[in-house]
C-alpha cells in the first residue's frame, strides 16, 4: 500500500478531550475534524447552551499510514478504530454528509449505548471481556462483566466499548 495515500479515519480520544485534542494536532499540521454541535442542557437552576462533539469520544483525521500511528502518539488519543482487524477508513462523502448536516442547522443526535446492549471491552486492563450495559451516559457506561462465575460491575469510558452485534 502507498504510504503517502490520505483517508479518513477515526480515533478514539479520552472522555471529553474531543475539542482540544483536535485543536492540538491541527496545530501541529493534521487535517483534523471533530464535528460540534450546539445543543441545550439542563443545569440544577437554568437551561444551558452548550458546544459539544456530535460522536463524543471520538475525532475524525485525514492521514497517510506514517500519520496514522503518529496520531497516537497524542496524549489523549487511544487508538484508531479498526473493522475486520484493519484500520477503519472512512470516506470523504461520509465526512462530507456530517459537515452539511450539522451546516443545515438539522436537530442531530448520536444516540448512547441502550441498557441492556451486549458490548465488547476495547481497550484498559478489561480488554476483549463482554459484558451487558446497565446505564451509561454519553461519556461513560456502567457495564456487568460476567466471568469466573462471578458479578463484576465496572464503570468504563463508552469510546472504550463496542457493540456485539
Amino acid at each position: 500500500m502507498d504510504q503517502k495515500i490520505k483517508t479518513w479515519r477515526a480515533y478514539y480520544v479520552k472522555p471529553r478531550h474531543e475539542k482540544k485534542a483536535s485543536e492540538r494536532l491541527e496545530e501541529r499540521g493534521y487535517r483534523i475534524y471533530c464535528p460540534l454541535v450546539k445543543t441545550r442542557v439542563r443545569w440544577s437552576d437554568r437551561w444551558k447552551s452548550v458546544i459539544k462533539p456530535l460522536v463524543p469520544g471520538y475525532i475524525f483525521a485525514c492521514v497517510d499510514e506514517s500519520e496514522r500511528t503518529e496520531l497516537l502518539q497524542d496524549r489523549s488519543v487511544f487508538r484508531c478504530v479498526h473493522w475486520l482487524g484493519r484500520p477503519a477508513e472512512i470516506r470523504e462523502d461520509e465526512i462530507e454528509a456530517m459537515k452539511l448536516l450539522i451546516e443545515g442547522g438539522t436537530d442531530i443526535k448520536v444516540e448512547p449505548f441502550e441498557p441492556g446492549t451486549k458490548v465488547r471491552v476495547e481497550q484498559g486492563a478489561l480488554r476483549g471481556k463482554s459484558g451487558t450495559i446497565i446505564y451509561n451516559n454519553e461519556t461513560e457506561a456502567t457495564l456487568r462483566l460476567e466471568s469466573l462465575n462471578c458479578q463484576i460491575t465496572a464503570k468504563l469510558p463508552t469510546a472504550a466499548l463496542s457493540s456485539i452485534q
